[in-house]
């Protein structure tokens, strides 16, 4: 069984860590899919069968360089998945439909689902040449709308207990069958799709190596709050 390959942690994103100090290629391969942002969180980066992709708000997709270097990753290689078939679900429901096919306690969950979505909204954010707080990108993100729309949503399902080193629950992003558009999700609905899921049990986690980052002060009674309003 393989394991989750992260970059960073989510408690060092809320808190500002943003520099490109890793490349995300070097975990990549041709199964692989995974999620993450790019410098200074200009963008949404999502990973589909080793090649990653770009989003920034109203601008065009980005296909990754072999020499992607970004400030967090959550990658996997995905081969050894089991696929069903699932009945209607929001971003609410999921994690219901889901249980009843693998419990969703105490193991991480790489999953990619194929569907025709009714509707779908997505976040990506506006770029700057400047440092910002998260609270500032957060605030300052297109929300885009979508209907009958067909893609892939791609992501993990982390468990609570690890909610400070990655988003509890579902993170996921989409990426359209055309590959053109993308984004963090925020809500959807399907009436029916195709679900490929691997429960992980091991997730290796790299910190960058850099003094910013073991001088870095991560709030620990605001980062859950921060958390839940940025990523949710």
């Amino acid at each position: 069984m393989s394991k989750i390959y992260q970059f960073s942690t989510i408690g060092a994103l809320m808190s500002g860590y943003f520099y490109p100090d890793q490349n995300v290629s070097s975990v990549c391969s041709c199964s692989s899919i995974g999620l993450g942002c790019s410098e200074r969180l200009n963008a949404e980066l999502t990973i589909l069968d080793g090649t990653p992709y770009t989003a920034t708000a109203e601008q065009p997709i980005q296909v990754g360089t072999s020499n992607l270097h970004v400030p967090f990753y959550q990658v996997t290689d995905f081969d050894n998945y089991q696929e069903y078939t699932l009945a209607e679900a929001t971003q609410d429901t999921l994690d219901q439909v889901v249980e009843k096919i693998i419990p969703l306690r105490n193991n991480f969950i790489a999953l990619k689902i194929k569907a025709h979505f009714n509707e779908l909204v997505l976040r990506r954010p506006y770029p700057s040449e400047k440092m910002r707080q998260i609270e500032e990108i957060s605030d300052n993100q297109e929300v885009a709308k979508y209907k009958d729309i067909s893609g892939y949503l791609i992501g993990f399902w982390t468990p609570e207990i690890f909610g400070r080193i990655s988003v509890p629950g579902f993170h996921v992003h989409f990426l359209n069958d055309d590959l053109t558009i993308s984004g963090h999700v925020l809500s959807y609905h399907f009436s029916s799709a195709d679900l490929y899921i691997e429960e992980k049990r091991t997730i290796e986690i790299m910190n960058p190596n850099t003094n910013q980052f073991k001088d870095l002060d991560i709030d620990l009674e605001s980062l859950d709050e921060l958390v839940s309003k940025v990523e949710k």
